[in-house]
């Protein structure tokens, strides 16, 4: 630390325990401090909620799946015809480089992608059976609730 900074840290030291506007200067920077970690504090606990509400909303869409298949599952069962074609895919692909030498630094990045999708099913004729269905409901319901 130099001449000037110190004398400088000295004046300011001097100013803050002597005069009212000190006081006030000093009592500002601790508001400040307090707040800050005030804050800190508060975006730990915000962020834990968002991880647990991503969280119930992916296993929120990961029980409507499931009911999805099971409902589709037992209108195959009932039909007196089902016509099914599903095709699925999804690849991707990805690179990201960094080279330094000498002089130069060379930095690159390429990527790739396909997605096919197409599910259709067509149902024909049968009955429609209704029994526990309430049951299903009642069994997937659980997972839901928070």
């Amino acid at each position: 630390m130099s001449t000037i900074e110190t004398a400088t840290s000295i004046a300011l030291e001097i100013l803050k325990r002597t005069t009212i506007i000190g006081s006030i200067a000093d009592a500002y920077e601790k508001s400040v401090a307090a707040a800050e970690q005030t804050r800190g504090a508060e975006a730990a606990e915000q962020l834990a909620e968002v991880h647990r509400q991503e969280l119930q909303a992916r296993m929120q869409q990961a029980a409507a799946r499931t009911a999805q298949e099971i409902a589709i599952a037992r209108r195959i069962e009932t039909a007196d015809e089902v016509e099914i074609e599903e095709f699925l895919e999804a690849t991707g692909e990805g690179a990201l480089g960094l080279k330094a030498g000498g002089k130069s630094v060379t930095m690159g990045a390429s990527g790739a992608g396909s997605r096919v999708t197409r599910r259709i099913y067509r149902f024909k004729g049968g009955q429609v059976v209704l029994q526990d269905v309430n049951q299903q409901l009642v069994n997937t319901s659980h997972i839901t609730e928070t």
